[in-house]
């Protein structure tokens, strides 16, 4: 009887999560052995609920992505047949529609051709909101005089400055390498996109456990980096 009745979920899950229930597919009206007695029609009504549910949550993390998808129909679609969700995260929602796109611009080289940077960029920004700032990190208390990267700081490195998309709602992006760290500033309600030159991305880059300041280079530069860093929320020094 256990076995059945999973077995009837599993199968209820398949179908809710399925093309043919969400879009009305051939077969939509087609019910399994497994799932006798249920009204298809009901099925269906639940199956769109659930999927607008699902893309309303990655709609707030991809708006101008989903904005600049020239065939946005055709990929939702395509992604709603190929990623059953997995979870109710927002972000890992997100994660999977952005693991999907990069696998089709892999495929194809999307247009415009700075979109995976765009992409890149949202998914970063949801992060950033997300994820604890000041929570303790996996290697423990640091000793004195110790700095690492702060948490929740994401650093991309963008083929495109995608930057004046999110700051000034332009609708182009120039083709530059940009170096880029996203993080919450202290006190601030939002986070903010940094460009960083590259010594500066290598030392965030470095930083991701503490790290004894005794360690480091004793230069002046050095120092007045990290001081610099550390007053926009990038590192944190302990000691």
């Amino acid at each position: 009887m256990t076995n059945r009745l999973l077995d009837r979920q599993v199968s209820l899950l398949a179908y809710l999560t399925s093309g043919a229930a969400i879009f009305g597919d051939e077969g939509a009206t087609a019910l399994d052995q497994g799932l006798s007695g249920f009204d298809c029609k009901l099925l269906r009504l639940e199956a769109c609920f659930s999927h607008e549910k699902r893309m309303g949550k990655i709609a707030a993390v991809f708006p101008r992505t989903l904005q600049m998808l020239g065939d946005r129909a055709a990929t939702i679609r395509q992604f709603a047949q190929a990623c059953p969700p997995a979870s109710i995260s927002r972000i890992e929602n997100a994660r999977q529609f952005r693991d999907f796109l990069a696998g089709r611009w892999r495929a194809s080289p999307p247009t415009p051709p700075y979109l995976p940077d765009v992409a890149a960029c949202e998914f970063a920004l949801a992060r950033a909101r997300s994820e604890p700032t000041a929570a303790p990190g996996p290697d423990g208390h640091p000793g004195r005089d110790a700095v690492r990267r702060r948490r929740g700081v994401v650093l991309l490195k963008c083929a495109y400055d995608v930057r004046p998309i999110f700051e000034e709602c332009a609708e182009m992006a120039v083709k530059r390498t940009t170096l880029l760290a996203i993080a919450t500033p202290p006190g601030a309600a939002h986070p903010s996109v940094f460009e960083l030159l590259p010594v500066t991305f290598d030392v965030l880059e470095a930083l991701v456990r503490w790290t004894d300041l005794s360690a480091l280079p004793s230069r002046r530069e050095l120092c007045e980096l990290l001081r610099e860093l550390a007053h926009v929320g990038l590192v944190e020094v302990h000691g």
